[in-house]
């Protein structure tokens, strides 16, 4: 009996319980689309087991709503805006419940409008799988939260994917809705404002409504290798076929796109608005990384229910059957964010006082934003309405999966890796061609081989500035103007050490010095160039100056009126560069060529000139002067082109050396033009220019000299005339036959005069055998020559019939001439005194012959001997300063033979030519003046004939100035 009283105490007590601790219904407006007919609706179903699984596990809680039973009222929008707004009200209009708050809705069509109604009565909204970014607009929707991150949310996550990879240069590519919807458009408007408070540069924003292709053609038109793309499913298929087609994937190119997309093999669908076939999209595709929602936290850690992620997982699975919505975890944790809302503001109020008003007003978002809690999503926090929640990303693999390698905490701002990133290349692609600043500059190879061409040609200079000190008394030389061969020397050799300036750079000087450097380039060839060619063309203007003389008389230029001329030359050179330096100073300057693209990286060439801001200006003063001075030089070069005498008339190598200069200017500027953002190509073609014309120069002006010395280093050649005339080629044909004829004449008149010589032995060693007896007797078998000879001696007298003599008070003059020998005798019969006299006679058609007569008294014997010297016996470089120029006939080499005249006249004669009298008897008239000369003043003295006396040696002195005296 006492166990039946037990029982039914417990009963009532039970009863009693129950009847205390019953609770109160408190009711959730549920907004879901589970129509089958629409897309949305797959997230309706899919969402509401995990709402009922949430419902119990909160009914059943002990710790939250002890005294209330929360319940869902279930109500389908369709995702239409008319339905949703009549759901709305009919559940304002029923008084039989309270309505905490609105739960959902998946589609912003819904989610939107009934934000903006439901603010009227101060009822808050919380979704579960919006994701518009419009929806974070807090003056427009203030009531609106939700679980779910936004699209805006995946921007911080795409913030740091491009700070872990350094990504600091993207492009954007986002759809633009022709229907008016802006959700990606708001999107990329956050993300523009995020990175603009970073160092991530956006360089192309484009945007598209149905067709990307131009878009597309503009982000690889500025080479964007990061592109960040907001797009729907449908076309996100035409994107990445377009971008197959642009050759816009794989190892340079990295695609970042919002994966919020219900099928996990998007690109794999069938799509009859693509032309691209599943393995172009497979390889288009992949390495792309996606950012998405994290369906459930990947910690291990127990929740607010009580339940780990994988437990809940286990439960969903269980509950939902075939049913499924990616937003399951949202839909699960929101209506814990609602219960524990509602157990924070019913805390402390007596539920029988508890009404609508009481989840009314700012206190129900203040405790909203007030939520933190683990859920089976991960930490439920908010920010402004927006949950602050986790993002995870994934990569689309090879074989055509999407695998999970990072996620991203909002609530820390961390990103997490699970697995290592598979890149098409050897690493993470560039955002950009990673541009190379490189100097160019001209290589060690082409600078050290044309220095060492021109250090050959500075050689060369010294050599033939050395020959010609050496041999400045040279007649060839001399005749020159070897000062002036030395200044274009010296102008050649500054033009040489110009190469060596050109090709000094940066890399061997520093910044500071480098204008320095532009400054001695422009001095050095400047000065060169006027040096050469001023000494050249001077010494030409004087050549022409005295052959151009009208009156014919006497007119000297000396050195120093040249070196004048080339002063004034480098003044006005020092006039222009100076004014230049002063007023605009060169500078160094860079200039950047066209980047060399490779692969992921470009190659900017930088050059390094010298500029001032009116270069062209100065440097067109400087061409137009040194023109001038090319054309006054071919001039002077024409006007004395028919000067006889080579030593003097240098016009037609002064005319190769300016066509060559020209020539090589032109071409080689126009060419250096074309190529200067080409360092070595133009420093080759510039130095080559500037070796080929000073080398040219000089060897032109100098190695002829150099062959004639070669030749004549005694420099005994002999004299020519100077003439003005113009040679024609027939006079040039008729003097190398002449010439021709005159040699083989010379061998047969030696042949005879070796006979000559051997006959007169024999006829001299039978006269002496026979004595003065025999001379009656050979009268009359001697030839006629013979015969006069012997008469003379008989007779005694001199021998005046054959030449004049002077008068026969002090010595008497004979001369006579053979034709078999082509050489003329002179002699004089006792002198009272020794002299030796020096005439020069021209003594035949051939050549020129100086004869010195010496007369020697060596007790009371009389000595009487006729030397024919050489022109090198001859001359004296004292007496003769001006390289031997006068006026006479061409010179054959004929041997100059010594006779002794003490014993000729009585053992041989001389034939008489008629034609030498007149020749001879001058001869003989100024010889015997000079005898009187030395008789007078006891000593030697000599003096040419029929040549105008030279005027003492002076190394100022004008080459040219006896040509016409």
């Amino acid at each position: 009996m006492s166990m039946v009283a037990l029982a039914v105490l417990l009963c009532i007590v039970c009863g009693v319980a129950c009847n205390t601790e019953t609770k109160q219904d408190v009711y959730i407006a549920g907004l879901f689309p589970t129509d089958e007919n629409i897309p949305e609706g797959a997230i309706g179903r899919g969402v509401r087991p995990a709402v009922e699984l949430a419902l119990q596990h909160i009914n059943n809680h002990t710790g939250i709503l002890s005294r209330y039973n929360l319940k869902m009222t279930w109500n389908d929008t369709k995702c239409d805006m008319a339905m949703a707004t009549r759901v709305f009200f009919d559940m304002m209009d029923d008084h039989n419940s309270t309505k905490v708050i609105l739960f959902g809705d998946a589609c912003f069509q819904v989610t939107g409008p009934i934000s903006q109604i439901s603010k009227y009565w101060n009822m808050f909204q919380l979704s579960y799988a919006d994701t518009n970014p419009l929806l974070s607009e807090r003056d427009k929707y203030p009531f609106f939260f939700r679980t779910v991150p936004s699209d805006s949310d995946f921007n911080p996550a795409r913030l740091a994917l491009l700070r872990n990879f350094n990504w600091t240069r993207v492009g954007t590519l986002f759809q633009f809705d022709p229907k008016g919807s802006t959700k990606y458009n708001y999107a990329h408007n956050r993300l523009v404002s995020l990175l603009g408070k970073t160092n991530i540069k956006i360089d192309q924003e484009q945007s598209f409504a149905v067709d990307p292709e131009a878009a597309l053609e503009k982000l690889k038109a500025e080479d964007i290798r990061i592109i960040l793309g907001n797009f729907d499913e449908s076309t996100a298929r035409r994107v990445f076929c377009a971008a197959h087609k642009k050759q816009m994937y794989g190892a340079r190119y990295q695609w970042m796109i919002v994966g919020e997309y219900e099928d996990a093999g998007w690109w794999k669908k069938p799509d009859s608005k693509i032309t691209c076939t599943k393995t172009e999209m497979n390889e288009t595709v992949y390495g792309c990384l996606t950012t998405d929602l994290l369906e459930l936290s990947s910690s291990n850690e127990t929740t607010v229910s009580g339940l780990r992620p994988s437990a809940y997982e286990a439960l969903y699975k269980e509950w939902s059957g075939t049913q499924f919505s990616k937003f399951h975890g949202y839909a699960y944790d929101g209506v814990w964010v609602i219960a524990k809302a509602i157990d924070t503001l019913l805390t402390g109020t007596n539920p029988d006082l508890i009404s609508e008003d009481t989840f009314r007003g700012p206190n129900v978002g203040k405790v909203l934003n007030e939520t933190n809690f683990l859920g089976v999503t991960g930490r439920v926090q908010f920010n402004n309405g927006d949950r602050l929640g986790q993002i995870r990303i994934r990569q689309i693999t090879a074989d055509g999966k999407m695998v999970e390698i990072a996620e991203y905490h909002a609530s820390t701002d961390s990103l997490n890796f699970h697995r290592e990133i598979q890149w098409r290349g050897s690493g993470p692609p560039k955002d950009r061609n990673i541009e190379y600043p490189e100097m160019r500059r001209v290589s060690v190879a082409v600078y050290s081989s044309l220095c060492v061409l021109s250090a050959l040609g500075i050689i060369m200079a010294v050599g033939f500035l050395t020959l010609n000190i050496l041999y400045r008394r040279h007649r060839y030389i001399k005749m020159s103007s070897p000062n002036m061969n030395n200044l274009i020397i010296i102008g050649c050799i500054l033009c040489y050490l110009s190469v060596f300036l050109l090709g000094t750079d940066g890399g061997v000087v520093s910044r500071s010095l480098f204008r320095y450097l532009c400054q001695i380039r422009a001095w050095v060839l400047a000065l060169g160039f006027t040096l050469a060619f001023g000494a050249m063309f001077s010494k030409t203007w004087r050549v022409h100056a005295i052959f151009t003389n009208i009156k014919l008389n006497k007119k000297v230029i000396k050195d120093y009126k040249l070196f004048l001329i080339v002063c004034v030359l480098v003044l006005l050179d020092a006039v222009i560069l100076v004014a230049w330096q002063v007023y605009d100073p060169i500078q160094r300057a860079e200039k950047n060529l066209a980047p060399e693209v490779y692969e992921d990286y470009s190659v900017t060439p930088v050059l390094e000139y010298c500029k001032s801001e009116f270069m062209e200006i100065w440097l067109g003063s400087i061409y137009a002067y040194k023109g001038l001075l090319l054309v006054f030089g071919c001039f002077l070069a024409w006007e004395t082109r028919h000067v006889s005498i080579p030593a003097l008339n240098d016009s037609k190598y002064i005319g190769m050396s300016v066509y060559n200069v020209v020539i090589m200017c032109v071409c080689g500027g126009a060419v250096s033009f074309l190529i200067k953002d080409q360092p070595n190509s133009s420093f080759i073609i510039i130095s080559l220019c500037i070796l080929f014309c000073t080398t040219i120069t000089l060897c032109l002006v100098f190695m002829p000299k150099m062959i004639t010395l070669r030749r004549n280093p005694k420099g005994n050649d002999t004299r020519v005339r100077a003439t003005l005339k113009k040679t024609s080629k027939k006079d040039a044909t008729d003097s190398s036959e002449l010439q021709l004829k005159i040699r083989t004449i010379g061998d047969e008149n030696r042949k005879l005069r070796e006979i000559l010589a051997q006959r007169a032995s024999e006829v001299e060693h039978i006269l002496e055998q026979l004595g003065e007896e025999a001379s009656t007797y050979d009268l009359g078998i001697r030839s006629a020559v013979h015969k006069k000879v012997l008469e003379l001696r008989v007779s005694d007298v001199s021998p005046s019939k054959i030449s004049r003599s002077s008068s026969a008070s002090e010595a008497d003059c004979t001369s006579t001439y053979s034709e078999v020998s082509g050489t003329t005798s002179l002699w004089a019969d006792s002198p009272p005194l020794a002299r030796t006299s020096k005439v020069r006679l021209l003594t035949d058609r051939l050549r020129p012959e100086v004869i010195e007569l010496a007369d020697l008294r060596n007790k009371g014997l009389t000595s009487r001997t006729c030397n024919v010297l050489s022109p090198a016996e001859e001359e004296d470089d004292d007496d003769d300063p001006f390289g031997g120029v006068y006026l006479g006939p061409p010179e054959i080499d004929i041997p100059k033979p010594k006779v002794n005249f003490d014993s000729m006249p009585d053992r041989i004669a001389k034939e008489e030519h008629p034609t030498v009298e007149s020749r001879v008897r001058p001869s003989c008239s100024r010889l015997r003046a000079d005898s009187d000369v030395s008789s007078e003043t006891d000593q030697d003295r000599s003096e040419p004939i029929s040549v105008p006396s030279l005027q003492e040696n002076d190394d100022d002195v004008d080459p040219t100035r006896s040509l016409l005296s």
